[in-house]
């Protein structure tokens, strides 16, 4: 669990370098009652401006349900937030598990959606920062 004052718990510093050193990031969870997973929002907790200002973010969603559509945006909110850039294009797999047979993808249309979102993580991991507006500048997080 995230502990303001421990924050270099378990795995969280590796974890916090992988992110600040990554040209892009990919973040996926399944869909509990209508947001992302409890671990996801541990990782983020231990994550700040540092590791995700200016990153290019993708995001995946899946439920065993109706569309994950909830979840996506509680990442999206949380990602720019942290003034992280996030795709446009994400992908959300509803009734997961009739989507894939012996870890591959059954749904056409699903596997080129997740392809797609990989492809644009590598085609937008450069993208030029947008010059700073008013809102980011008031967006500058707890003091360390």
């Amino acid at each position: 669990m995230f502990d303001a004052d421990y924050r270099e718990a378990g795995d969280a510093e590796r974890l916090k370098q992988a992110i600040q050193q990554a040209d892009s990031v990919l973040l996926g969870s399944p869909m509990y009652h209508g947001s992302y997973s409890a671990p996801l929002k541990n990782a983020l907790d231990y994550c700040g401006f540092d590791e995700f200002e200016n990153t290019t973010v993708g995001l995946l969603a899946v439920a065993g349900g109706s569309f994950p559509t909830m979840s996506l945006e509680h990442l999206r909110s949380v990602c720019r937030a942290l003034n992280a850039w996030v795709l446009p294009h994400q992908a959300a797999i509803p009734t997961a598990s009739e989507k894939f047979e012996n870890g591959a993808f059954t749904d056409e249309k699903t596997a080129d959606r997740v392809e797609t979102l990989g492809q644009r993580a590598v085609e937008y991991a450069r993208i030029e920062p947008d010059p700073a507006c008013f809102e980011s500048e008031q967006n500058v997080g707890a003091d360390d």
